[in-house]
This record gives C-alpha cells, structure tokens and sequence, in this order.
C-alpha cells in the first residue's frame, strides 16, 4: 500500500514538472518573439533616421551647388549630417534611449535644414532681380558708342548691392490682400476683385555700421504680367538706376531692428487673377522681395 502511495505521489511530481517545463518553454518562446519584435521596430527606426539625413544631404548638395553666399553654411552643416548618420550606421546596439537621443539631434538639423533653404531661396529670388535689371541695362547701353566701359561700370554697380557693409535688410516679409467692409474697416481677403488695398509688413534688421536717420522705403507692385502697377513716381537707385515705384514711405533708422508697414491702396481697375511679385528698396538698395497670389471670386463672392 506504501509503494501505491508512492507511486502516485512521484506521476503527480512528473506532472508538475511536465506543466512547468511547457510553461518555460512558452514563457521563453513568447519573451525571444517579442524581443525579435522590439528589435525589429529599433531597427525600422534607425533606418529611418539614417533615410532622413540622407534625404537632407541630398538638398544641401542641390543647394551648394547652386553657389549661393550661403555655400559655407550649407557645407558646415552638411557635414554634420553626415557625422550624424555615420555615428547611427555605426551604431553596435540600439535601444529606445539611444534613438530618442538621436531623433532629437535630427530634429534641430532639420530645423536649422528649413532655415538655411529659405535664406537660398531668398537669395534666388533676389538674383533673379538683379538679372533683370542688368539685363535691362544692357538695353540700353547696347546703342552707345560707349558701350564696353560704361557697361563695366554698371555692373560695378550693380554688385554694390549685394555688399554686407552699411547695406539695410529686411526679414519676415509678409503680404496681405484687404477689402474694405461697409463700415470702413478692412478685412483679409485673397479674391483679385474683392482686394481694395495691400498691406506690406516687414523688419528692418540691425545694422550698427548704417548711418542712423531717414530712410527711405519704396515699393514696387508689378501684375501678373510684370508691369508697374500705380507708378507714383521714379527713384534713382545706389546704383544710378532708376525705377519706378508704386509707394514710398520714410523711416526713422536708429541701427536697431524696426517694423515698418505701408499700405497701397488700390485706384483704378480691380485686380485680376495672378501673382503680383513685390519688390521692396530701402536707402537705394535691393532690400527683399516677395508676392502676392490673388485668386478668381466664386459667384462674385
């Protein structure tokens, strides 16, 4: 009876350690997939990363190419996106910590990325100008007698407004379209017909090396076609060349950053559908530029 009892109680004892055994073997079956899963999803994450940076130099290397006044700062800060995704690449283990680390390097790079590009913009809409004008110059001097010598020197001319010295510029340029309500005030609006004035909002940057006192800001509004619109009167630029201007207004420079806003009212014709390009002068120099894009009205609303 003795060796019954004993019999049982060891079947008991196997079963036990049977149910254990499986459910070590389970426990470890499901802990090693959900760790091949945190793996995986690390992994996806890295690549990510290292798909982000690359997609960034690849801008940058567009950018430099273009050989823009910012190809220092854009080749400075390609580097760093390169050391960036070296350091990702090379990376022996990754968990979340690390990649937190590094998707947070990757947002300050895209930051100073979004920066740096609309400065290269601005400079081409800025070149682009300049070409005009030259090219309109050119014009002009092709039925002169004098025509090497003189087109020399306007060109001179011409780089002069580029030169960083006492020149004044601007930022944060911003172009709203207004109608005017019954009640006299105006409202926004971004319908060519409804549009009665353009407000213009920029800053003027600080300059400690500018000759404080007046100055003299004058805006160019051109249709979509590129002629003046509203000319006011002419302006004879740094640079000798004259323009025509649809407003001007004068300021009280102290080499300290000022906001200045100027209004154009609208006369004549309504506008019509397009984009108006902006041109912006300050103290005779090419200061910025931007546009305005007025679009139909639907039923006449």
């Amino acid at each position: 009876m003795e060796d019954n009892k004993s019999n049982s109680n060891s079947k008991i004892l196997i079963i036990i350690l049977t149910i254990l055994l499986f459910g070590l073997i389970g426990y470890t079956f499901y802990q090693s997939r959900d760790h091949k899963e945190a793996l995986k999803f690390l992994q996806d994450e890295k690549e990510q990363i290292i798909g982000n940076l690359t997609a960034m130099e690849d801008k940058y290397d567009i950018a430099i190419s273009e050989n823009t006044s910012l190809s220092d700062s854009l080749t400075i800060e390609k580097n760093r996106i390169i050391a960036l995704k070296d350091s990702v690449k090379n990376l022996k283990s990754i968990n979340s910590s690390i990649l937190r680390r590094y998707r947070n390097q990757l947002k300050r790079l895209e930051a100073i990325n979004e920066h740096l590009l609309d400065e290269v913009d601005s400079l081409k809409m800025i070149s682009n100008v300049l070409i005009d004008e030259k090219d309109s110059i050119t014009n002009q001097l092709n039925i002169q007698t004098v025509y090497n010598d003189t087109l020399k020197s306007q060109n001179q001319k011409l780089a002069k407004k580029v030169e960083i010295g006492s020149a004044l510029n601007i930022k944060d340029i911003k172009v709203t379209a207004l109608k005017m309500r019954s009640n006299g005030k105006y409202t926004e609006t971004n319908k060519a017909q409804k549009t009665d004035a353009i407000k213009l909002e920029f800053r003027l940057m600080e300059n400690k090396i500018a000759t404080p006192g007046d100055k003299d800001a004058f805006i160019v509004l051109k249709d979509p076609k590129g002629r003046v619109i509203n000319a006011k009167g002419t302006t004879i630029l740094k640079d000798s060349t004259e323009i025509k201007y649809t407003e001007q207004t004068t300021v009280n420079y102290e080499n300290a950053e000022l906001d200045v806003v100027i209004f154009v009212e609208r006369k004549g014709k309504k506008y019509e559908k397009g984009t108006y390009p902006i041109i912006v002068y300050v103290d005779g120099r090419l200061a910025g530029v931007s546009k305005l894009v007025l679009d139909d009205s639907f039923l006449g609303l």
